[in-house]
């Protein structure tokens, strides 16, 4: 292969005399395929046309298998839970394919978002929160440290470590240190042991989870994800970070309220009023429980009537900010009425159709601009 930039007009500039092995010329090449990795030796990157090649292999099985589903059983109507395991077992292997040689990679969103059914503009966090599954990076340098279980071996790439040079021992250290969350040091070599690296994936897992709940925990925009109690099938309710619910884009932030801001004390009171009845801060308790706007008090009679038809309950025609936020919260995670909350969820965002477009100055873990996401409830 050749290794760095070729010089030349036009055409690569390679040496006219080449290697001859059993009397056939072997040609120069400057990409090769071997054990499954592409090898691109005169780019910056040698691994670029790899992490292409499985991005577009990812995106291709993706749209043939998740998004068909989806449109069988009608959008939206995926269940995560199925989503998540049909990610697993025809998206992950492309995705962390090649891991133990190429141990860092970019990000991908796309496919978690389609699956939980939020837009563009849902934070990150929340995605691998409500699917269970692990960061792309945490995940792909889990393997590789599982790998590296069986490579204590590598002197020679700890003392290129040790010499300050790159190496594959290095690489590994290096996507340690810039997790997004406080990480183990990777020991050198010769301090290496089975139970050591097992402690390590330990470490990270638990600090990944830590990372993903209080980011969660910590975001202004998704008030109703903080605190949160997942229903059991058997005994009380318990913290979960993933859940299967078909409320997401209400609880990822889909849809942005004026009184949720990371900085209400620098706007005037009244631009954070609801912007429907103008009588209290406009959140999600209040818009969904609250609000006296006609629709919004129409949809919330049939929620009362399917409640007390259906299970008995009754909903109380007046609570307080703080109260209407813990019941529209109780009513989300029951198993038995989350049906029924989410009929009366659409209606009111119907009702309010700027729920998804980005206000001024909103909440700082707001993504970039991109189209609205209000489209996602026109079927």
């Amino acid at each position: 292969m050749v290794f760095g930039p070729c010089q030349g007009p036009g055409t690569l500039d390679f040496p006219t005399s080449n290697l001859v092995l059993g009397g056939q010329p072997v040609p120069w090449r400057q990409e090769y395929k071997y054990v499954g990795v592409i090898f691109n030796s005169t780019t910056r990157d040698i691994f670029r046309s790899h992490y292409k090649l499985k991005h577009e292999t990812t995106a291709y099985v993706f749209w043939k298998t998740i998004l068909g589903c989806d449109h069988y059983v009608g959008r939206g109507h995926l269940p995560p839970e199925v989503g998540r395991q049909l990610y697993y077992a025809l998206i992950d292997c492309h995705l962390t394919h090649g891991c133990d040689v190429a141990i860092d990679v970019d990000e991908t969103s796309f496919i978690l978002r389609r699956i939980l059914g939020v837009g563009k503009r849902s934070g990150i966090a929340q995605l691998y929160s409500e699917l269970g599954v692990y960061p792309l990076r945490v995940r792909r340098v889990l393997l590789a440290l599982r790998y590296l279980a069986y490579l204590k071996a590598l002197y020679e790439a700890d003392r290129l470590r040790n010499a300050g040079q790159s190496s594959w021992y290095e690489d590994i250290a290096i996507v340690l240190r810039d997790l997004p969350f406080a990480t183990p040091t990777l020991p050198p070599l010769a301090d290496l042991s089975s139970a050591v690296l097992d402690q390590l994936q330990k470490q990270l897992i638990i600090a990944m989870k830590q990372w993903v709940i209080g980011s969660v925990e910590s975001m202004v925009s998704i008030p109703l994800l903080h605190g949160r109690l997942e229903p059991q099938e058997t005994g009380a309710p318990r913290f979960l970070y993933a859940s299967d619910i078909i409320c997401q884009p209400l609880l990822c932030g889909s849809f942005y309220f004026r009184g949720l801001r990371s900085n209400p004390e620098i706007h005037p009171p009244a631009s954070l009023l609801c912007r429907k009845c103008g009588g209290a801060l406009e959140t999600p308790g209040h818009v969904l429980l609250q609000c006296r706007d006609v629709q919004t008090v129409a949809a919330r009679d049939v929620l009362k009537e399917s409640l007390m038809q259906d299970f008995g309950m009754t909903l109380r025609a007046s609570v307080s900010a703080a109260d209407a936020h813990l019941l529209l919260q109780e009513l989300i995670f029951d198993l038995r009425t989350v049906a029924p909350v989410a009929r009366f969820i659409y209606r009111v965002v119907r009702a309010w159709r700027f729920f998804g477009r980005r206000l001024p100055t909103m909440v700082s873990e707001l993504a970039p601009d991109t189209d609205d996401d209000v489209d996602f409830w026109d079927f």
